[in-house]
């Protein structure tokens, strides 16, 4: 009889794990709480005018393409009816449970999980289920961060995140103010000084923003998401040529950086008030695609004030930092999100996060819950591909088919690679991001599952052209032939934790 695999969130990281685990021989369930599939893609969750980073070429998964006549660059209902498409396509509409929140996970004392969830219907009773294993794909983008201000209650607008801006019409004639200086923000102010009355955008430092296209009609993302730039980012584990790079020859990555973020600023024609205080690559973690934006503000159609609010003096008026006072009627916080887990019981959250930060081997796995995975917690610059590759390391995982360390060689592991993210990756101090290092973080997985890392059919190809979703279309192919002679584990097989086993023993 298969075995049973919970999975919270139905965006693009739960997806893409119920198609694997389903294919891998697992009985799936998916529980989503929102009422349809696609996370931070929902139609509740995305502002006006929010289209995908990257092109369609690259934000795809490795065997669906977009159909013909998707935009370059696809917009929020082009993601939202690919990943419709995608469900449809292999299967996966009747294994998710919508409008379902998962509100508790705790360990079985014998082996597995229980899950407690709560149907979003009036009158519904909280439901019980076993499990053998669960994957958390609920995302790093799951809980708005609010922060309050002084005087707030004085305030007769709206307040809201980004995330809540769902209708064009709350900015239609309005005086709005847009608090962020991420893609978010430069987006939703961007659309607000098209269609409000008027945009004030208050941020305390600014961030990098790439256009879309470069170097003539080139599209940013086939030139940033290959393995040649990725040679000029200092990664945690560098090859040879890495280290000379980053060593001997640092002053040849300096000097690239600074050539990029000169022609970023020209292409973007930015000013000087938009310019971040440092060049590239510092700040990549902040990193958004769009000039948008900067069309609005050398058009007149809005302001931007450097500085945080102080507080609210009036019904209608805030105050900054910088004793400046700014009227508004709607007041837009891209801020952030939090990362939290509410439903894993306390025993298992100290085994997940520590200090603050998620504690994750190649940020899926708890070294001492081998049946407890995480996919879409290493958020990149191509989150679908990672989340893909992820999945497909955490199947064979929960087939017992990888030789990982012991519990103790990955924890001083994961705390190498977090020292590392705090430094090169400061404000994604949380570890739950690897920006990107997406080939760097896919050959980990590759290796560790033993299947070929290099995926062009030339060296020329391998680290020049973008790192096309297609690469690994034939992952699962691959997987087969380096498989064991043997099934999916039973929970009643035995092992020792310390060994890595599958086992439940406490």
């Amino acid at each position: 009889m298969p075995e049973r695999v919970c999975i919270i969130g139905a965006g693009i990281a739960g997806l893409v794990t119920a198609k694997v685990l389903q294919e891998d021989g697992f009985d799936v369930v998916v529980f989503e709480k929102q009422p349809e599939i696609g996370g931070v893609w929902s139609s509740g969750r995305t502002y006006p005018g929010l289209r995908a980073n990257n092109s369609r070429e690259t934000y795809a998964f490795a065997d669906l393409p977009y159909p013909e006549g998707t935009e370059a660059f696809p917009t929020a209902e082009q993601v939202r009816k690919y990943l419709a498409a995608y469900t449809d396509q292999f299967g996966l509409r009747s294994l998710i449970r919508l409008s379902t929140e998962v509100i508790s996970v705790t360990r079985r004392p014998e082996c597995g999980f229980h899950v407690v969830v709560r149907p979003d219907d009036p009158g519904a009773i909280k439901e019980e289920n076993d499990f053998d294993f669960v994957v958390v794909c609920a995302g790093v983008f799951s809980e708005p961060h609010m922060p309050r201000f002084d005087g707030q209650d004085l305030f007769r607008g709206r307040i809201v995140h980004s995330s809540q801006l769902i209708d064009p019409a709350v900015i239609t004639g309005k005086r709005v103010i847009v608090v962020g200086a991420g893609k978010s923000a430069l987006d939703c102010a961007g659309w607000a000084g098209r269609h409000a009355h008027a945009c004030t955008l208050v941020f305390r430092s600014p961030h990098w923003m790439v256009p879309r296209y470069g170097l003539g009609r080139i599209r940013t993302d086939w030139v940033i998401l290959t393995r040649f730039v990725e040679l000029f980012l200092r990664y945690h584990r560098q090859s040879r040529l890495e280290a000379f790079l980053h060593g001997p020859a640092q002053g040849v990555v300096r000097l690239w950086w600074a050539i990029w973020s000169a022609i970023i600023r020209r292409s973007l024609r930015i000013p000087r008030a938009m310019v971040p205080d440092a060049g590239l690559p510092a700040g990549f973690e902040n990193i958004g695609i769009g000039g948008e934006f900067y069309d609005a503000l050398r058009g007149g159609r809005l302001v931007v004030r450097r500085g945080r609010i102080e507080r609210f003096v009036r019904a209608d008026t805030v105050e900054l930092d910088t004793k400046e006072q700014v009227t508004a009627d709607l007041v837009v916080l891209a801020t952030g999100w939090r990362q939290r887990l509410p439903f894993l019981d306390p025993v298992l959250l100290s085994r997940v996060q520590r200090d603050g930060r998620l504690h994750l081997y190649r940020h899926i796995l708890p070294p001492r819950e081998p049946r407890l995975g995480f996919v879409g917690y290493a958020s990149s610059s191509a989150c679908q591909l990672t989340s893909e590759i992820a999945a497909h390391w955490l199947s064979q995982n929960f087939r017992d088919e990888l030789e990982l360390p012991d519990p103790r060689e990955m924890d001083r592991e994961i705390v190498r690679v977090l020292d590392w993210a705090k430094e090169v990756l400061p404000a994604r101090a949380e570890g739950y991001f690897i920006g990107p290092y997406v080939a760097h973080y896919l050959d980990d997985l590759l290796g560790d599952m033993g299947v070929p890392r290099r995926r062009a059919r030339n060296l020329l190809a391998e680290y020049f052209a973008p790192l096309w979703p297609s690469r690994y279309r034939n992952l699962s192919e691959q997987r087969r032939g380096v498989r064991p002679k043997q099934t999916v584990r039973s929970s009643a097989d035995s092992g020792s934790l310390e060994e890595h086993s599958l086992s439940c023993a406490p």
